[in-house]
């Protein structure tokens, strides 16, 4: 960690190492992330109760570039979703510029939460339950015609009683193509650069969910992320755009199968349509294994 806070040969914030934004003062703590064009940084509050933990992400950029369209795409898809339980909450923003008024600093302020990455998720229950929260998350997405575009275990987030979905930067209108997109979570057509819509993150959803019950590995792969080559990689995407069907996970429930693989169909046709149909699946096949595991733990008596 570091608490280098100079980017692009200027300094982050306005004042010190702080930042105002939506008139209360944060100071900027450790870079948990660091990109070509953004940085995310823990933060606490200099007001009253400034023990509280927060991340501030900041993009740096030139008014009506690439890089200002992302942040102001974050920014209005968090404005339109912040109602949505199941989302990060976008807390607040503000965007502040060099004495020029050339370079930009767009800061985004949330609460700062653990991602699934942190959490060891493998058994069908707890990835069930991941997918009908997500799920919600996306259905939300639909009602508003939009598509994530980055569904990925990174972007989920975990709020101590729900799953929620973060990151809207790659968010597009349904349609159209996602800017952006991880290459061991993107749907056939993504690859292809064909309009997605919300069965993409569907499929999106559907890899998170194989790669947590799998031990770790995303579909057509025989070793775990980590243990992979790029040729490993790019031998798995082949098969993916050949169209080659997933095979189903060994030792996972028929049912669960079933439902994941539905999900991530290579024709988007054969995939589930609407992400509440998913969650609801999700919720009976929870309330199943919960009463097999109930039946099991009386059964002994």
């Amino acid at each position: 960690m570091t608490n280098d806070n100079s980017f692009g040969g200027f300094n982050l914030f306005s004042c010190g190492g702080d930042v105002v934004i939506n008139g209360a003062a944060f100071r900027a703590d450790d870079i948990i992330y660091q990109g070509s064009d953004s940085r995310i940084f823990s933060a606490h509050s200099l007001q009253g109760g400034g023990d509280s933990a927060f991340v501030i992400k900041c993009y740096s950029c030139q008014r009506d570039g690439a890089v200002w369209k992302t942040a102001m795409r974050e920014i209005e898809a968090g404005m339109l979703l912040r109602n949505c339980g199941y989302f990060v909450r976008l807390l607040g923003y503000s965007v502040i510029t060099d004495a020029a008024g050339v370079d930009y600093r767009i800061f985004l302020l949330f609460d700062r939460l653990r991602c699934l990455d942190e959490f060891s998720v493998n058994d069908p229950r707890g990835v069930l339950a991941l997918c009908r929260d997500i799920c919600r998350a996306l259905d939300g997405l639909r009602g508003k015609g939009l598509v994530h575009g980055d569904v990925k275990p990174s972007n989920i987030f975990y709020d101590g009683q729900k799953w929620l979905l973060g990151d809207l930067g790659s968010v597009c209108v349904s349609g159209e193509t996602p800017v952006y997109g991880s290459e061991g979570y993107c749907p056939p057509e993504s690859f292809r650069g064909e309009p997605c819509d919300i069965r993409s993150d569907i499929y999106s959803l559907g890899v998170v969910m194989y790669k947590l019950l799998s031990g770790g590995r995303l579909p057509f792969c025989a070793l775990p992320c980590g243990e992979m080559t790029g040729e490993d990689v790019y031998r798995a995407i082949d098969r993916r755009l050949g169209g080659e069907e997933i095979p189903p996970l060994t030792g996972i429930d028929g049912d669960v199968n079933h439902l994941m693989l539905t999900m991530c169909r290579f024709d988007r046709r054969k995939r589930y349509s609407k992400p509440s149909d998913v969650s609801k699946a999700a919720e009976r096949l929870l309330n199943v294994l919960s009463s097999q595991r109930h039946t099991l733990s009386t059964d002994k008596y």
